[in-house]
């Protein structure tokens, strides 16, 4: 299981990663979970073996909401439950999301490290991930 990045970010702040996480809502308080709210807002998710590394799952926000072609992966999720991943919302419930794109699920590569970090342009998985992670900050 991990961590949505943007519930705490990395002590509060965006971890020196510029405005790739400086520009969206990094989630401290219960009550800054505003939008998309907490009845939308992941907590915790299944995470696969192979893409663990800061301990947080981060979901890359590039082309959120409407610009499809610039999506890509910081992290993987997990698809250990018949194909689907697991995710804890903020407000309590939780829910199985079945992945729709092979390339959100390459095969597991255990003790390696798969190279996570990549474009996935028009992935609805990735839209589905940034509606339930978090919004563009409010300044």
């Amino acid at each position: 299981m991990s961590m949505n990045l943007y519930l705490g970010g990395w002590g509060g702040t965006d971890g020196g990663w510029g405005p790739a996480v400086r520009n969206y809502q990094i989630f401290l308080r219960n009550s800054d979970l505003v939008e998309p709210g907490p009845v939308k807002t992941f907590v915790l998710t299944d995470m696969r073996e192979d893409s663990i590394d800061m301990g947080n799952f981060g979901v890359n926000m590039a082309g959120w909401p409407d610009k499809t072609s610039t999506y890509g992966f910081w992290d993987l999720p997990g698809f250990y439950h018949n194909g689907s991943g697991s995710f804890a919302f903020a407000d309590g419930h939780s829910e199985f999301k079945r992945w729709m794109d092979p390339r959100t699920t390459p095969p597991v590569k255990p003790g390696i490290g798969y190279p996570d970090r990549f474009n996935s342009p028009k992935n609805p998985d990735i839209g589905w991930l940034q509606d339930h992670a978090t919004r563009p900050r409010v300044r």
